[in-house]
């Protein structure tokens, strides 16, 4: 029985780089204007920020503060459920039908998140029978959003993630501030993969994969070769292997782990398996699927 792993930290060359893609100014509904914003983010160490008022795009303003790379993007919010346009030079007509927005986001080549899709009383923000009836040309979904933790809802939505993944999709999952105030800052994150902090391989690396996503805990080190995974991690303490409709492939005590893949498959041969480190006070990291294909 053969295995090979289709992984999107395969070519993961470089520095992790640190940024939010979900975040509100005065442009929209936020409480701070776009340069007290970044200069917040910029503070806090962030290495790149993406701004997306609703309905609207803001452009970076001049100067920035040192060290940080900003890009506009846009929540599409009017007469539907939200869509993160990112790295947007245009808005994009937000149509009742999300079908319609997703096809004229890809036409433009675009790149678009769905957001917090279990946010509302009801946790159906996106109805999942919606999302699977969506061309498949998002590229994934928030499956962290931090407003959503002050609101009802949960902030989670890893259940509508290997939802997707079980039936074949291919998408990523996004962890984001959803920045309006200062209490919705450093909620969630996604440390990028790139050669350097440039548009191009931030953006590249989003829509490619070659990121992860925290609430809180880092990792040093994060790396996939032939059949094995490595991590390493500074402030986690338990790794969780999940497979095919979430199942658990098993659980690992400790900072760092050397797993074999296909030892932790062969059992159920699942589609695809991912990770997610543990810390305390509820802190988490989560990595990207590896899709598995079984000769």
């Amino acid at each position: 029985m053969g295995l090979r792993i289709d992984s999107p930290y395969h070519h993961c060359q470089g520095s992790w780089y640190r940024g939010n893609l979900h975040t509100h100014t005065t442009e929209s509904d936020g409480d701070f204007s776009p340069c007290e914003v970044i200069q917040k983010y910029s503070d806090q160490g962030y290495n790149w920020l993406c701004l997306t008022d609703h309905d609207k795009i803001t452009p970076p303003p001049s100067p920035l503060p040192n060290g940080i790379l900003v890009f506009s993007g846009n929540e599409i919010t009017n007469r539907g459920p939200h869509i993160l346009h990112i790295g947007a030079s245009e808005l994009i007509e937000p149509k009742a039908d999300r079908k319609l927005v997703l096809e004229d986001i890809h036409k433009k080549q675009g790149f678009c998140i769905l957001n917090h899709p279990n946010w509302e009383k009801t946790f159906s923000h996106w109805p999942q029978d919606t999302i699977e009836s969506l061309p498949k040309t998002f590229q994934g979904l928030e499956i962290f959003n931090g407003v959503v933790q002050r609101q009802e809802g949960n902030p989670q939505a890893t259940d509508r993630w290997d939802m997707l993944l079980s039936k074949g999709y291919r998408v990523w999952g996004y962890a984001n501030d959803d920045f309006h105030g200062i209490e919705d800052m450093t909620r969630g994150w996604n440390m990028v993969c790139a050669k350097d902090c440039t548009i191009d391989e931030i953006i590249g690396g989003l829509r490619e994969g070659r990121f992860y996503c925290s609430t809180g805990v880092s990792l040093s080190t994060l790396e996939v070769n032939e059949h094995t995974i490595r991590i390493i991690a500074t402030n986690g303490s338990l790794c969780v292997a999940s497979g095919d409709w979430g199942i658990e492939l098993g659980r690992f005590a400790g900072r760092a782990w050397e797993l074999d893949i296909a030892e932790l498959a062969q059992d159920r041969r699942p589609g695809y398996i991912r990770f997610e480190i543990l810390g305390d006070m509820g802190m988490k990291a989560w990595t990207q699927p590896l899709f598995l294909r079984w000769d």
